[in-house]
C-alpha cells in the first residue's frame, strides 16, 4: 500500500501537468487546407464553455477544468468531435473540418415564425439607409493585394512534383498589389484611379485586377456576384422564402446587440444560392460582417468565398473596411495540385458626401496612372496595409529575377493582345480574324492582316489585310489609318479603303461586333455576297458618358456576283443593272448605360454592367455625290438586354429593325438575319431555321426572346446542363417588288415564327483545373405562315460551346 501511495504521489504531478487547460491552434478546410473563420468551438460538450476562431481561423481556448474534448461547428461543414487521450498535450493543434454537400436533412422547423427571419426582415427594410452606395457621393482610399498560391493535395510521387512542391512551399505563383482611390457621384458616376501597382515578375504590367472586377463589393445589392456568377442575396426582399436562417450567437458591442446568423438555401429551392454567416448590428440593423460562398459546388472547377467587414465611418454612415475574396481551383494542370487566389482589400479614409462634381469624371471607369508601376519602396511602405510575409518577399525576389531574364513583359503582351483578335509582335500585330475565313462563295480564304501597335506609336494605327478565296479565285484586300486624337474620349479620325465581300442585304452596327461574339458564327452560313469597293472617312467620339458616336462619309461600288438584277427606272428607259454606286453620310450611335471603361496604358476595354444596350444609325444616300446612283434614307436600330431573375435564371431580349424610304437594290435592303444549317453551330440573335436570302424586305423587325434557366431546372448530381428556351419572331414588307429580278420577292409580311431549346453543358471538360469547356446541343422548329410542308425542312439542329471559370 505504501508503494502504491508512493507511486501516486510522484506520478500525480506529472499527470496533472499533462492535462490540457489551455489550447491554441487553427481550424482549416480538410480539402483546401485554407483557414476557416468564426468556427464555433465548444469545450467538453458544455455550450457555455468555448470560443470561436478568428478571421484567420486561429483560436485560443482556456478552461479551469481539463479540456478532454472539443466540438466544432461551422455552416456548410460536418460537425467535428475531437477527444484527447490521457496525457496528450499538444502545443499547437490543427483542426480539419470536412465540407458537407447536404445541410438541411437534420433541420427541424417548429411552429411559428423563425425569429431569425424577423432580424433579416428588419435588415432588409433598412438596407437603403445602411447602403453606402445610396449616398450622393463618397470617396475612399484602398490597398489591394492578390496572391496566387499552389497547394499540394497529395504526396509528390515523382522528381518533378517533389521539386515543384518544394518551390511552392517557399513561393507563391504570383503576387499583385494595387493602391486605388475611388470616387463616386450619384446616380452613376464612378472612377477608380490605380495610383500604384506591382506584379511579381513584370516591370511594366499593362493590366490590373481589382476587387470590384471579381465580386460585388456591396452586400446590399439584389444579386451578389462572385467570379462572374450572380447569386440571390440573402439580404434582399423575401429572401426568407428561399433561405433558411438560424441564430447561432448573440453578443454585445457597447450598447448594441450583434446577432450572428447562418444561412443556407431552403430545402427544395433551386436557384443560384449562397451559404455562410452574417452578423447584424442592432444599430440600424446594418451588416457588420458577412461570409458567403456558393451553396452548390458539385460541378464546379473551383471553390469561392467572400468575406466583408463593415463599420461606421462617422456617427451615421456604415462603410466596408475590409473585403476578402478567395478562389480555389480544384486541380491545376497536374493531379495533386490546387491553386488558390486570395484577394484582400483594406479601405481607409472613407468620406460620405464629399464635394465632388461631374467635372471630376472623364468617363473612364478604371484608370491606371502612367507612373503606377514605378512607385518607390518608400511609397509602398507607407501605403501597404498588410505586411509582406517571408513567402511573399521570396516570390518577388525570385519572379522579378526570372522576369527580367526571360522578358515576361513581352509574353504577357502577347496574351493580352489576343483579347481583341490581334496577336502582338514588336511594332505590329497580326489580325487573327483575317488569316482564315470560311463561307459559301470562297470556300476557304487564306490571308494575312497586320496593324501597328503602341510599340511603334500611341498616336496612330496603320493596318491592312489581303486574302485569296480558293473557290472564287479572287483577291480581297484593304487598309486603314486611325489617328488617335484623344483616347480617353475615344476620339479618332479614320480613313478606310477595301475591295472585299459584303453580305447582300446585311447589317453591321457601330461597335456591335467583337472578337468571340457568338453572333459572328452566322458568317459561316451566308451564301450571298457582293464584291464591294469601299472608301470612307469616319470620326468617332464618346460624346456623353455612355453614348458613343461615329460620323462617316462613304462611297461604295457594289458588283453583283449572281444573276440578280435591279431595274433602274430613274432614267427615261428602265434598265436591268448588276452593279451600283452608293455614296452618302451615316450617323451611328451606341448607348450602354453604366458601361464601364477600363483604361490600361494604351488599351481601352468596354465592360457591360448588365444594363440595356441600344444601337441606332441613320444613313442618307445622295444621288450624284461621288457618283452615287440613289437618293434614300435608311434607319436601323437594335436593342439588347439580359437580366437575372431570382428564380428563372437569365432573361434575354433582343429587338432589331430597319427601314428604307425608297426602292433600292437587294444589296442595301434587308434579307433577314438568317443562320440556317440542317446541323450547325448556334449563332445568337438570328433566325436559326431561316435560309440565307430567303426573304427581302425594305422594312422589318426581329424579336429574339431567350430564357436561360441555368441550373434551376436540371440538377442530377454532376449532370447539370443549362436549359435555354427561345422564341424568335420576324415581320417585314417589301416595296416595289417588281424592280427585283431573279431574286426572291418574298417578304415577312405574314410573320415569321420559330421556337427551340438548347441544352448547354451536356458534356463538360475541365482544362488546367481553372476553366471548364462545355458542349451542348439543341433544336429549333419553324411554324406559322412560312412553315414548309415537309416537317424535316422546318427543323434545325444546333451545337453550342461555352467556357467558364466556375
Amino acid at each position: 500500500m505504501k508503494k502504491i501511495l508512493f507511486i501516486l504521489f510522484f506520478a500525480l504531478p506529472h499527470f496533472l501537468l499533462a492535462q490540457i487547460t489551455a489550447l491554441k491552434g487553427v481550424v482549416v478546410d480538410s480539402l483546401t487546407l485554407q483557414p476557416l473563420p468564426y468556427v464555433t468551438i465548444i469545450i467538453n460538450g458544455i455550450n457555455t464553455q468555448g470560443a470561436s476562431s478568428d478571421s484567420a481561423g486561429n483560436f485560443y481556448l482556456k478552461s479551469q477544468n481539463p479540456i478532454t474534448s472539443l466540438t466544432c461547428s461551422f455552416v456548410g461543414f460536418t460537425t467535428k468531435h475531437i477527444t484527447f487521450k490521457p496525457g496528450e498535450k499538444p502545443s499547437f493543434f490543427t483542426i480539419r473540418m470536412a465540407a458537407q454537400e447536404s445541410e438541411l436533412d437534420n433541420v427541424v422547423i417548429v411552429a411559428g415564425e423563425n425569429p431569425a427571419n424577423r432580424i433579416i426582415r428588419t435588415a432588409v427594410n433598412n438596407r437603403f439607409e445602411n447602403n453606402y452606395a445610396n449616398l450622393n457621393s463618397y470617396t475612399y482610399h484602398a490597398y489591394e493585394k492578390f496572391t496566387f498560391s499552389g497547394i499540394p493535395t497529395s504526396e509528390a510521387d515523382d522528381p518533378l512534383k517533389i521539386k515543384l512542391f518544394h518551390y511552392l512551399d517557399e513561393h507563391h505563383i504570383l503576387i499583385m498589389e494595387s493602391v486605388v482611390d475611388r470616387y463616386y457621384l450619384a446616380p452613376a458616376l464612378s472612377k477608380e484611379k490605380v495610383e500604384a501597382q506591382k506584379v511579381s515578375g513584370l516591370q511594366n504590367p499593362n493590366f490590373t485586377l481589382l476587387t470590384s472586377q471579381l465580386q460585388t463589393t456591396n452586400f446590399y445589392d439584389p444579386f451578389i456576384e462572385i467570379a462572374t456568377t450572380k447569386f440571390v442575396n440573402p439580404i434582399s426582399p423575401n429572401s426568407w422564402d428561399r433561405y433558411f436562417f438560424n441564430i447561432v450567437d448573440t453578443s454585445y458591442s457597447g450598447q448594441d446587440t450583434v446577432y450572428t446568423l447562418t444561412y443556407i438555401p431552403a430545402k427544395g429551392k433551386n436557384f443560384e444560392a449562397l451559404k455562410g454567416k452574417i452578423e447584424i448590428n442592432s444599430d440600424g440593423y446594418a451588416i457588420q460582417h458577412v461570409v458567403a460562398q456558393p451553396a452548390d459546388t458539385v460541378f464546379t472547377t473551383m471553390y469561392a468565398k467572400m468575406e466583408q467587414f463593415y463599420a461606421k465611418s462617422d456617427e451615421v454612415h456604415w462603410f466596408p473596411t475590409q473585403l476578402t475574396t478567395q478562389l480555389w481551383f480544384k486541380k491545376f494542370i497536374i493531379n495533386g495540385l490546387m491553386v488558390m487566389m486570395d484577394g484582400k482589400t483594406f479601405i481607409t479614409n472613407p468620406k460620405a458626401n464629399p464635394p465632388i462634381t461631374k467635372k471630376d469624371f472623364d468617363g473612364v471607369g478604371v484608370e491606371i496612372k502612367t507612373d503606377a508601376a514605378t512607385k518607390s519602396n518608400d511609397y509602398w511602405t507607407q501605403n501597404r496595409m498588410d505586411t509582406l510575409t517571408r513567402k511573399e518577399l521570396n516570390t518577388y525576389s525570385k519572379l522579378d529575377s526570372l522576369g527580367r531574364k526571360n522578358n515576361f513583359d513581352r509574353k504577357v503582351d502577347f496574351v493580352t493582345a489576343l483579347s481583341d483578335g490581334n496577336y502582338r509582335l514588336k511594332n505590329v500585330s497580326i489580325q487573327i480574324y483575317n488569316v482564315i475565313k470560311v463561307n459559301g462563295p470562297e470556300g476557304l480564304r487564306l490571308g494575312l492582316g497586320l496593324e501597328t501597335n503602341s510599340d511603334l506609336s500611341h498616336k496612330f494605327v496603320l493596318g491592312g489585310f489581303g486574302g485569296y478565296g480558293l473557290n472564287d479565285e479572287r483577291w480581297k484586300y484593304g487598309g486603314f489609318l486611325d489617328l488617335k486624337l484623344f483616347p480617353p474620349k475615344n476620339v479618332k479620325l479614320s480613313f478606310f479603303y477595301s475591295k472585299n465581300y459584303e453580305e447582300t442585304g446585311g447589317t453591321r452596327f457601330f461597335q456591335g461586333s467583337y472578337w468571340g461574339n457568338n453572333e459572328n458564327y452566322r458568317n459561316y452560313t451566308i451564301s450571298s455576297f457582293d464584291y464591294v469597293t469601299r472608301e470612307q472617312v469616319s470620326f468617332t467620339s464618346r460624346i456623353r458618358k455612355y453614348l458613343n458616336m461615329q460620323l462617316t462619309a462613304f462611297a461604295a461600288h457594289k458588283q453583283i456576283l449572281s444573276d440578280y438584277r435591279f431595274i433602274d427606272n430613274t432614267s427615261s428607259e428602265p434598265v436591268q443593272r448588276d452593279h451600283f454606286d452608293f455614296s452618302g453620310m451615316q450617323a451611328a450611335f451606341r448607348f450602354s448605360y453604366k458601361e464601364r471603361i477600363v483604361q490600361s496604358l494604351d488599351r481601352y476595354y468596354w465592360i457591360n454592367q448588365g444594363y440595356p444596350v441600344i444601337w441606332f444609325q441613320a444613313t442618307q444616300g445622295f444621288k450624284g455625290f461621288l457618283n452615287g446612283d440613289f437618293d434614300y434614307t435608311k434607319l436601323e436600330s437594335k436593342f439588347e438586354y439580359t437580366f437575372p431573375t431570382r428564380s428563372l435564371g437569365l432573361t434575354s431580349i433582343a429587338l432589331v429593325g430597319g427601314w428604307v424610304n425608297n426602292p433600292l437594290p437587294a444589296t442595301d435592303l434587308f434579307t433577314g438575319i438568317s443562320s440556317y444549317e440542317p446541323i450547325g453551330l448556334y449563332a445568337g440573335n438570328s433566325f436559326q431555321t431561316m435560309r440565307s436570302n430567303e426573304f427581302l424586305d425594305s422594312k422589318y423587325v426581329g424579336v429574339f426572346l431567350q430564357q436561360d434557366f441555368q441550373k434551376n431546372i436540371i440538377r442530377w448530381g454532376k449532370f447539370q446542363p443549362n436549359l435555354v428556351l427561345m422564341t424568335n419572331i420576324g415581320w417585314g414588307t417589301l416595296q416595289h417588288p417588281e424592280l427585283q429580278v431573279n431574286a426572291t420577292t418574298k417578304s415577312m409580311n405574314q410573320g415569321y415564327f420559330e421556337s427551340g431549346f438548347l441544352l448547354n453543358n451536356l458534356l463538360a471538360k475541365k482544362f488546367f483545373g481553372v476553366a471548364r469547356l462545355g458542349v451542348g446541343a439543341g433544336a429549333f422548329y419553324r411554324y406559322g405562315p412560312y412553315a414548309f410542308s415537309n416537317p424535316l425542312s422546318n427543323l434545325a439542329v444546333k451545337a453550342t460551346w461555352n467556357y467558364s471559370f466556375k
